[in-house]
């Protein structure tokens, strides 16, 4: 299978991760999206709306990163897998927090920070940014009784959110307020397959550059 990235994608660490945990082994080709490589005639045959993540599985193509991540434990991950179980209650817990990955929690992420990590602003806008803290509020409900977002084993909920939340730390959000996200930040670092040697190279990209505009210092500089 071919993956499509861009290394510094919170939603493609995901699916890395995820296959990962799999242990199946992915052709990782990495674009520069910035530089149009996916508007090309070939990429936009495979995903119309030119994104990454992108999976070409012999020819099944597939974008959108959660999608992905349940594809390939419905296909290649074992009968019952707990990464996103059968039982139709642990699913759809499952299937929560990963929509609320996508609705809350990654488009806080993208509006308050991105535009420090491009250049465009040198400090998070407060109100961005109090976007992040109420979904850290809600988020901290989610493991009031359980270890894990979805119940007490670990999913394809807790590799999405992990990577998200990865990322926010590293732009410098203080997690300590959130006392219960902390210890399950801690706990799914520790067995989260490939976290240290997949998203450690991709985090020191994202903190070096967005130091640097943070500071009103040009990336060229």
């Amino acid at each position: 299978m071919d993956l499509y990235i861009s290394p510094t994608s919170p939603p493609c660490n995901a699916v890395l991760l995820v296959a990962r945990a799999l242990k199946l082994k992915l052709n990782v080709k990495e674009v520069n999206v910035r530089a149009g490589e996916t508007k090309t005639p070939e990429f936009l045959k495979m995903n119309p709306q030119h994104t990454v993540p992108t999976l070409d599985d012999y020819g099944f193509y597939l974008w959108e990163s959660r999608a992905i991540m349940i594809y390939l434990v419905n296909k290649y991950g074992r009968r019952d897998d707990p990464l996103y179980p059968r039982d139709a209650k642990l699913r759809a817990m499952v299937e929560s927090r990963l929509y609320f990955d996508a609705t809350t929690l990654y488009p806080a992420l993208s509006k308050c920070y991105y535009p420090v990590f491009m250049g465009t602003q040198t400090e998070p806008n407060p109100e961005d940014y109090k976007k992040v803290q109420e979904a850290f509020d809600i988020m901290d409900k989610f493991v009031e009784n359980t270890e894990f977002m979805a119940g007490n084993k670990f999913s394809i909920a807790d590799i999405c959110l992990l990577v998200t939340v990865s990322s926010i730390v590293q732009l410098q959000f203080d997690l300590s307020p959130y006392q219960r996200v902390s210890a399950w930040f801690n706990r799914a670092k520790e067995i989260c397959p490939g976290y240290d040697d997949i998203l450690m190279k991709s985090f020191s990209v994202v903190k070096e550059l967005y130091g640097k505009n943070l500071k009103g210092v040009s990336p060229d500089t």
